[in-house]
């Protein structure tokens, strides 16, 4: 056992630093912070030689108790920054759940249904009285073109030609809304 009265700092360096580290690396787990641990007990050591204990104390016993000390900060420090990363990754963990739930919710056709409907029947509004009723009968109320042309008192040409006319002037004002509609078609006839 080496006296503090007999030992320089290279000799209790030399002779018990390997030791030391291998104590440090068994509990702190990383090579390059045990190593900075244990030098950093040694200089800690060597600084304060004159005000540490009495001259007979064991200097490689107060240097292990600095380093275990330095273990337990680092060791704590770094369960405290666990616990913080922790904490970030399940709040996101819950964001990312709520996003998937709030998608899954999510109905293209119920968001822009009101919108979808207003621009429809503002459309059919600025259409002729003639054309809009040949709309309404048919796409609406199911009639053939032949009923309407018989009510109409006009050709079944003229009510294709009308449909086609009222079908143009809603293709283009719902342009925007085209994709939704139809992916909420196609989803709608395979989810029956």
């Amino acid at each position: 056992m080496m006296r503090k009265a007999d030992v320089s700092f290279e000799e209790l360096y030399n002779c018990y630093k390997v030791r030391f580290e291998r104590f440090a690396i068994s509990y702190i787990q990383d090579r390059s912070v045990a190593e900075d641990i244990v030098t950093d007990s040694f200089v800690y050591w060597w600084e304060h030689r004159d005000r540490v204990g009495s001259k007979d104390e064991n200097p490689a016993a107060y240097i292990l108790a600095t380093i275990r000390h330095k273990c337990l900060n680092h060791l704590r420090a770094l369960q405290v920054r666990l616990r913080s990363h922790n904490e970030i990754r399940e709040s996101q963990s819950r964001i990312v759940q709520e996003n998937i739930r709030s998608l899954e919710l999510c109905d293209p056709v119920h968001l822009f249904a009101g919108e979808v409907e207003a621009l429809v029947r503002q459309s059919l509004e600025e259409l002729p009285e003639l054309t809009r009723y040949i709309f309404i009968d048919q796409r609406l109320k199911g009639k053939s073109y032949r009923d309407i042309a018989v009510e109409y008192a006009i050709s079944e040409r003229r009510v294709e030609t009308e449909l086609a006319r009222a079908l143009d002037k809603l293709r283009r004002r719902l342009k925007d809304y085209l994709p939704v509609i139809l992916v909420s078609l196609v989803l709608s006839r395979f989810i029956r």
